[in-house]
């Protein structure tokens, strides 16, 4: 695995996942492709602060070898590549986004494992279109890595298979241990027998509906946190999804159990719902529109909540290619000030961006 990390790390300046991939090689039985994209963004923050960063800059390289007429080995490493401060480092950097392995029969369908989109993500991306703000609401990216460890973003050390059934799309995800995670806010945990799947179904052209689950046991958790070794975290998805080659509307409806943290350190239930809307015009305009709203079911959190209205515009050059676009986060009740929560201030961003 370390020689396979090594080498996928050598090559990976050389690509990034999107549609716009292109082969390196290709032969009859071997295809090696590469794609990503370079961004420049501009961000103010509630604090008054401001900063120029790379954006969603990042590149992958994916391998899919014929093993036989019904049976390939896939994989995919994924990459980011930071030039300014974040949470975890304090200086230019590349982070690793996804990194997987497995086959994919034609009958039996796709088997992988290692670092990937989890299967909540089969639903859960209807409304994470937001080139900056959102994805607040759904569930997926909880804790402090964003849903790396509990499953439901880019999940780490798991297992997953997807299948299509004509118009029914299933998934299973399985993860073991993950030990000594820094959950955020103080919060340290194992996490075992991480579990769930996803189910879509389509109603009609253009028009999918899909639900979707997971779940984790907290063991060596941190005490006073809300949560004891042997509770369970869950997370209900469900969500409606219309799209065509220029519309896109979706909804999202999250439920969870001790599955998000809120800033006074505690875990708590909540109710979601979160919904993206974008229409792309002829002439390569394309406004967007993001809602966000999660509040607390019960009183552990002591009256957080989140409510966000984003508003977007973007021009595309190339459609979905070489673009500008802007974003304005109206925020609502997000900040903790020790003692309570309090309207935050409103953030805007402004970026371009070239998928290669």
């Amino acid at each position: 695995m370390k020689r396979l990390t090594l080498a996928l790390g050598l090559l990976s300046p050389f690509y990034l996942s999107s549609a716009h991939a292109f082969d390196l090689y290709h032969d009859t039985d071997t295809e090696l492709t590469f794609d990503g994209r370079i961004e420049v963004r501009y961000n103010t923050f509630q604090d008054d602060t401001h900063i120029w960063d790379t954006g969603s800059t990042r590149w992958a390289l994916a391998v899919k070898q014929a093993i036989n007429d019904e049976l390939d080995f896939i994989a995919e490493g994924e990459w980011g590549l930071y030039l300014t401060e974040d949470d975890y480092d304090d200086h230019p950097h590349a982070e690793q986004r996804l990194l997987y392995a497995g086959f994919d029969h034609v009958r039996f369908g796709k088997l992988t494992g290692g670092k990937l989109w989890g299967v909540i993500y089969d639903v859960g991306w209807w409304t994470d279109m937001g080139r900056q703000y959102g994805s607040r609401a759904f569930g997926v990216y909880n804790y402090r890595d964003w849903g790396q460890t509990s499953g439901a973003g880019r999940a780490d050390q798991a297992v997953a298979w997807r299948k299509e059934f004509g118009d029914w799309k299933l998934g299973l995800q399985y993860q073991g241990r993950r030990s000594d995670e820094d959950l955020g806010y103080g919060i340290e945990a194992d996490l075992t027998n991480g579990i769930g799947g996803s189910l879509r179904y389509l109603l009609a052209e253009h028009l999918e509906t899909g639900i979707a689950y997971y779940q984790n046991t907290y063991d060596e958790v941190t005490t006073g946190a809300g949560v004891e070794s042997g509770d369970k975290a869950r997370l209900w998805l469900t969500g409606l999804k219309y799209q065509t080659d220029n519309a896109h509307a979706a909804v999202n409806l999250g439920y969870s159990e001790n599955w998000e943290i809120a800033e006074n350190g505690q875990f708590y239930d909540a109710l979601g719902v979160q919904g993206y809307t974008h229409y792309h015009f002829a002439n390569g305009w394309r406004p967007t529109f993001n809602f966000n709203w999660l509040g607390d079911t019960g009183e552990r959190s002591h009256g957080y909540h989140r409510l966000t209205y984003i508003y977007g515009l973007e021009y595309h050059f190339t459609k979905d290619k070489f673009l500008v676009w802007g974003e304005y986060q109206d925020n609502h009740g997000n900040n903790w000030d020790g003692l309570g929560y309090r309207n935050g201030e409103d953030e805007w961003s402004l970026g371009i961006r070239y998928y290669f």
